[in-house]
C-alpha cells in the first residue's frame, strides 16, 4: 500500500471542448460524446504513475476518460472507500487485493502495474537493541502484504514470528516511528524509506531479496466494467501508452508525474520499481488458473487464511480478465 497527494487533471478536456464547439459552429462535425468520469485511488508509488502521466499528457482524454486521481495517507480508509463504491479504480499491492476480495468478491485485477524490486524496505531504528531483554517491535500495515514481506526476513534470520511484537504502522508513519523509538524495525517504501535513512535508520532487507513477491495492481469491479466497458478499455490503453513513453524517456516521464502531483522532479524515480509492460501483463495472465498471477494470488490467499484474516480463498481465475488488455501494444 502506497500513499500520495491528490491531483486532478482537467485541462486536456478544455482544449477538446473548445475544438468541439468550433467544429459545431462551422457545421463540419458533430459534438463529441461526453467523457466518462472515473476516480482512481492510489498511493505515492512510482509504479502507479503511468495513470498520472497519462492524465497529465492528455492520453486519458484522448481515450474518452476524464480521470480524477485521488490519494490519502489513510491507506486502509482508501481501501474501505473503494469497497464502498467511492472509487472506480484503486491501485494497491496484490496482497491488499486478496484481503479486499472478502468485501468485494467482484473485484478484478485490471492490470499489473509493476513489481517492487528494491523499493520496499525493512529498516532498523537507530535505537533498536537498546533493551536486549525486550522482544523487537516490528511495524507495518498489519493484514497487508507487509506482514508476508517481514516474515520472509524473519525466516531468513531464523527468528520465529511469535518472538516479536507486531505493531500496526502506516508506511508514511514508519520514518517517524523509527526515529522516535516506537518500533525497532519498520516496513515502508520509497520515498519514505529514504526519509527514514536520512533520520538515522538502516536498511536491512528489501524487495530485491524477494523477487516476484510484491506485485502492484490496478483494481476495478465487474459491475463498473459492465457499466462503462469502453472507458475501462480506454484507461488501460492510455496507461500502457504512458508506460511506454516513460520507459522511452524517463526524464520526461519523471517531470510529467512531478508536475501533476506537485512533487520535486528529483523525488520521482523508477529506482526499485520494475514497470510491467503490456507483454508482461499478457505473460502474467496467460494460462488462466495456471498463470503466474494466479499462482501468486493463491500464495497470498494461503498466507492470509493461515493468519485468520481470510476465511475463503478467492478464485484466482475470476480475479483477472486478459480480454481487457489491448490486442496490440500502443506506439508512443
Amino acid at each position: 500500500m502506497r500513499t500520495a497527494v491528490a491531483t486532478q487533471g482537467k485541462s486536456g478536456w478544455r482544449a477538446i471542448a473548445l475544438l468541439a464547439l468550433l467544429l459545431c459552429a462551422c457545421g463540419t462535425a458533430d459534438a463529441p460524446s461526453a467523457p466518462t468520469p472515473m476516480r482512481l485511488g492510489m498511493d505515492l508509488w512510482a509504479g502507479y504513475f503511468p495513470a498520472v502521466i497519462a492524465e497529465h499528457e492528455g492520453l486519458m482524454a484522448a481515450e474518452g476518460v476524464d480521470l480524477e486521481v485521488v490519494a490519502t495517507r489513510d491507506t486502509n480508509g482508501l481501501i474501505a472507500e473503494f469497497a464502498a463504491g467511492h472509487y472506480d479504480l484503486i491501485a494497491v499491492s496484490l496482497g491488499d487485493a486478496i484481503t479486499l476480495s472478502k468485501s468485494r468478491p467482484d473485484l478484478v485485477v485490471l492490470l499489473v502495474a509493476d513489481e517492487s524490486s528494491g523499493g520496499d524496505q525493512l529498516l532498523r531504528a537507530p535505537t533498536a537493541g537498546a533493551d536486549p531483554a525486550a522482544p523487537p517491535r516490528f511495524g507495518t500495515n498489519l493484514g497487508g502484504f507487509g506482514e508476508l514481506f517481514i516474515r520472509a526476513w524473519l525466516e531468513r534470520e531464523g527468528i520465529a514470528s511469535g518472538d516479536v511484537v507486531w505493531a500496526n504502522v502506516d508506511a508514511s508513519d514508519v520514518p517517524a516511528a523509527l526515529a522516535e523509538g516506537r518500533i525497532d524495525f519498520g516496513h515502508t517504501w520509497q520515498p519514505y524509506a529514504d526519509q527514514a535513512v536520512a533520520a538515522g535508520a538502516t536498511p536491512v532487507f528489501s524487495s530485491a531479496d524477494t523477487p516476484g513477491l510484491i506485485l502492484d495492481v490496478v483494481l476495478a469491479t465487474r459491475a463498473g466494467m459492465e457499466r462503462h466497458p469502453e472507458a475501462y478499455r480506454g484507461f488501460v490503453r492510455a496507461w500502457f501508452e504512458a508506460e511506454q513513453r516513460w520507459r522511452a524517456d524517463p526524464a520526461a516521464g519523471n517531470a510529467a508525474a512531478a508536475a501533476a502531483l506537485g512533487l520535486d522532479a528529483a523525488s520521482v524515480s523508477l529506482a526499485g520499481v520494475k514497470l510491467y509492460s503490456l507483454d508482461d501483463n499478457r505473460h502474467a495472465m496467460a494460462g488462466g488458473a495456471d498463470s503466474p498471477l494466479a499462482s501468486l494470488i493463491e500464495r497470498y490467499a494461503t498466507f492470509f487464511i493461515e493468519r485468520g484474516s481470510l476465511s475463503t480463498p478467492p478464485d484466482p481465475a475470476a480475479m483477472f480478465d486478459p480480454a481487457v488488455l489491448p490486442e496490440a501494444a500502443p506506439t508512443p
